[in-house]
């Protein structure tokens, strides 16, 4: 379009042919215009040069692909995911019982690690929190975790337990 512009009769006025002068030269190689709002910014000829040096994407170097972080590692998420249904049916039927409070007392907490561990690759990666700030979150998630399973560990060894925690949550 800029191209047109500038051939055509009708654009040999002065604001016109800076307009288009300044479209054309903010292409970028991603084929984006950038269109410029203030008729300073097409007048003063900014080019997608000073345009794009504020855009510019973070360089993130892609980690090595690792078996233990692919497929063993799904399997591990939907053996913990399938394994929380029967844990929760045999504490719902037979009641409170050392064994199904221990099992719920890591499985849950597990579980839960690593949901929030995908939201923080997903979401907070290095790219965007910075490398610094997604090591830091990642050891607050272990430790958060650490310490919710000691936290089962206490409540189920010196307390009722989770099972009958929740059956008293359930009937208050």
């Amino acid at each position: 379009m800029a191209l047109r512009l500038t051939a055509s009769p009708i654009s040999r006025a002065a604001p016109a042919l800076r307009l288009a002068a300044a479209m054309r030269s903010s292409s970028g190689v991603n084929t984006r215009v950038y269109f410029h709002a203030s008729r300073t910014a097409a007048a003063t000829g900014q080019t997608s040069g000073d345009v794009t040096d504020v855009y510019k994407p973070v360089v993130y170097k892609i980690p090595a692909p690792n078996q233990m972080h692919g497929s063993y590692h799904w399997d591990f998420e939907r053996l913990l995911s399938v394994a929380l249904v029967p844990l929760f049916a045999a504490s719902a039927i037979s009641g409170a019982h050392p064994i199904t409070d221990g099992l719920l007392g890591v499985v849950v907490p597990i579980h839960a690690h690593i949901g929030f561990d995908a939201m923080v690759t997903d979401y907070l990666h290095p790219g965007k929190v910075g490398v610094l700030g997604n090591k830091s979150i990642n050891w607050a998630l272990r430790g958060a975790t650490v310490l919710v399973l000691v936290g089962c560990y206490q409540f189920n060894t010196s307390d009722i337990g989770l099972t009958e925690l929740v059956k008293k949550a359930w009937e208050a």
